[in-house]
């Protein structure tokens, strides 16, 4: 579910260090002066992926902003890149392409969120908000989806009493969240693009049905179980 934060309770992101990966240097500096005026004190930038390595040991970021399109690499591989040496911590895509498949490419990546240029502030603070006050469930907190073992915390599945597992996408885990929540009965299409998507402008039901389409193929290479259904209404487990 989607976390919803006051301006007045600053104190968790004043401390916050985040860092800004765009080759547009104009908008670097105008982002930077936009988190200063929010409140944020340790914003740091870079044009280009070739200092990335030094810029992550240098920020220690708690969030990435990371522009989808560099001039010297692609913000897709990056992402696939960062999450592959370890980097658990929130990356949000800054993207002029509003093609559905781009958007899910990202995600697939890795990627936390995404925010479509030219930048609403509004909306990109609402969104770095989410993500830094994000509450996860603990690390050893597990669900029971018939055969299966969903732990939110690690976005994982995993086939009970052996090591077969599948690393599923941030919007993955979310979608299994709402119908575990709300199960027996079903999740509405409206309430899971709402909550895991927050209803963003020009997101079809198309969207929903891929990423069901494709969590459903992981949980197939684990089960045979279907796991999640479709109903009437919507979406349901089925244990």
């Amino acid at each position: 579910m989607q976390v919803l934060y006051k301006h007045n309770s600053r104190d968790l992101f004043n401390s916050s260090r985040l860092l800004i990966v765009d080759d547009d240097a104009y908008l670097r500096e105008n982002l930077r002066q936009q988190f200063l005026a929010e409140g944020f004190h340790n914003i740091f930038d870079i044009g280009s992926v070739t200092g990335l390595s030094a810029a992550l040991k240098a920020a220690n970021p708690d969030l990435i902003l990371l522009d989808i399109q560099m001039p010297d690499a692609n913000g897709v591989n990056i992402c696939k890149r960062l999450r592959s040496y370890g980097y658990s911590k929130s990356i949000l895509m800054l993207t002029a392409k509003d093609a559905e498949t781009d958007i899910i490419e990202g995600l697939e990546a890795g990627a936390n969120d995404y925010v479509i240029k030219p930048l609403r502030m509004g909306e990109l603070l609402a969104r770095i908000y989410t993500q830094l006050g994000q509450c996860e469930a603990a690390d050893d907190v597990e669900f029971k989806l018939a055969d299966l073992n969903f732990i939110p915390a690690k976005k994982m599945l995993h086939t009970t009493g052996s090591r077969r597992m599948q690393t599923l996408t941030e919007k993955e885990t979310k979608i299994l969240q709402v119908v575990h929540r709300v199960f027996p009965e079903s999740a509405t299409k409206d309430e899971l693009l709402t909550e895991v998507w927050g209803m963003r402008d020009g997101l079809t039901t198309h969207t929903l049905e891929t990423h069901i389409y494709r969590l459903r193929q992981k949980i197939w290479q684990l089960t045979k179980t279907p796991i999640v259904i479709t109903t009437e209404n919507g979406y349901r487990l089925e244990l």
